[in-house]
């Protein structure tokens, strides 16, 4: 049963955009099943198993309940998990920090590379040296969204621990990295790093612009700076077209993910005793059902035997997507109703409010593998009274508060970010004085990790938020 089952791992994993595909494939490739056309769109019911007399001689594959597809699954999660080898012992057990890698990419919400990942990765490749490298870190970690260095040299190093020249050094490294431009400190600066990497030197024409006409490329035309540099105006014209095509922030391309735009097919809604409910909301999905007219042909004793042979293998191969769609309802909708219970807070209150919750211990309360979880979550929106979210986005990891307790990490986060907005923006807070408030709340945040946060919601350090 592996090859139909990883077919139903692939229908619970897919978006509700992908699975509209694949159950338009499994129309066009299965003549059995059919489409149940016109009326109202109902929710799904659970199929019943097949037991058309004509099966008596045949394998029952398709004959189980629930309880035994989804023993099914946890089986092949588990195989696919360890994947052991013919003949040869299975994997060793996972150490620790494996364990806590795995679980950080269970919990993880799915996006694109970030600027600092990108920086990071050419930082990686650079062959510089021990200081060089450390301080490329340290560079990359003050480069803004925009893409400019928002720390000085003497910054750096005192903070790396390195000297200017290694600062300096690294400096001219990361500033060849991708995007044209990164790291530079001034808008000058920034152009004229692009203008380098098309072959323009400083003292070329459009290097000459951006040197010493920076401020009149906007507000003059090309004769009058041309007058004004003893150049000719077509050249001027020409030199004046290569500086405004160049990027001024060349960061905010990887910091703004194109639109995404989703269809939740799960809502959880508050009730009139207080508490939550969870519906399916439709899907948009055909309603399929198995052909009367095929299953008939099954059973009349005069159908030849190749294609009772065939329609008995294409009538199992329907059942067994009903099956599929069946279960991958039921599977969101078990976990919509644990995050139901876990979430009452946040739905009332908003995301100050959310606690952490891990795909590991969702899993061992819902009798499913951990990988289940996360296939089920992943790419599946859930409209709630804060918003549509996808399901993936109410499992985060927890810091340890004061008392003992915990809370999620998205909670932290969103606290920072209050801080901030409620500062004095002539004495912003630093990291370390929004770590002190938060200590004084009952959270026990690093100065990193507020950085990091910070960072995280796309907000500049305290010395560029005066």
């Amino acid at each position: 049963m592996a090859p139909r089952m990883i077919q139903s791992l692939r229908f619970l994993q897919s978006p509700l955009p992908e699975l509209h595909e694949l159950v338009r494939a499994e129309l066009e490739q299965n003549p059995v099943l059919e489409e149940k056309l016109g009326g109202d769109e109902l929710p799904l019911a659970a199929p019943e198993p097949l037991t058309a007399a004509a099966y008596d001689d045949v394998d029952q594959e398709n004959d189980f309940d629930s309880d035994d597809y989804a023993r099914e699954i946890d089986a092949l999660e588990r195989m696919l998990a360890e994947r052991p080898t013919d003949g040869l012992p299975g994997p060793p057990a996972p150490s620790p920090e494996a364990e806590q890698k795995r679980q950080y990419f269970l919990d993880s919400i799915t996006a694109p590379p970030s600027l600092h990942a990108h920086l990071m990765d050419q930082l990686n490749e650079a062959g510089m040296s021990a200081a060089q490298k450390k301080a490329g870190e340290y560079i990359i970690g003050n480069v803004d969204e925009n893409g400019w260095l928002a720390a000085d040299v003497a910054e750096i190093a005192r903070e790396a621990a390195v000297t200017p020249d290694d600062v300096l050094a690294a400096l001219a490294i990361v500033q060849e990295f991708d995007p044209p431009g990164v790291a530079a400190r001034s808008l000058q600066e920034c152009l004229l790093l692009q203008l380098r990497r098309t072959g323009h030197a400083p003292d070329s024409l459009p290097g000459q612009l951006v040197v010493s006409h920076l401020a009149e490329l906007r507000t003059q035309s090309a004769a009058e700076l041309a007058k004004a540099g003893g150049w000719a105006e077509a050249d001027t014209a020409a030199a004046m077209q290569t500086v405004l095509a160049l990027d001024p922030k060349p960061g905010v391309k990887f910091s703004a993910p194109p639109p995404v735009y989703v269809t939740p097919e799960v809502e959880i809604r508050p009730t009139p005793e207080g508490g939550y409910a969870v519906d399916m909301l439709r899907d948009g999905l055909p309603r399929l059902h198995l052909s009367g007219e095929y299953t008939e042909m099954l059973q009349d004793p005069t159908t030849a035997a190749d294609a009772k042979k065939f329609l008995q293998e294409k009538l199992r191969d329907g059942q067994f997507v009903l099956d599929s769609l069946h279960q991958r309802r039921q599977t969101i909708r078990r976990i919509a109703e644990e995050i139901a219970a876990a979430q009452q807070e946040f739905f009332a209150h908003g995301i100050s409010k959310l606690k952490p919750l891990t795909m590991g211990a969702l899993a061992a309360k819902l009798g499913l593998h951990e990988t289940t979880v996360g296939r089920a979550v992943s790419g599946k929106y859930v409209r709630t009274p804060q918003g549509v979210f996808e399901l993936k986005f109410f499992f985060t990891p927890s810091l340890k508060t004061a008392d003992g307790g915990a809370v999620s990490t998205v909670a932290v986060r969103e606290a920072v970010r209050r801080l901030i907005a409620r500062e004095d923006i002539r004495k912003p807070l630093s990291d370390q004085a929004i770590a002190d408030a938060l200590g004084a709340q009952g959270l026990q945040v690093a100065r990193r990790t507020v950085a990091k946060y910070r960072e995280e919601l796309g907000l500049p350090p305290a010395h560029k938020r005066k």
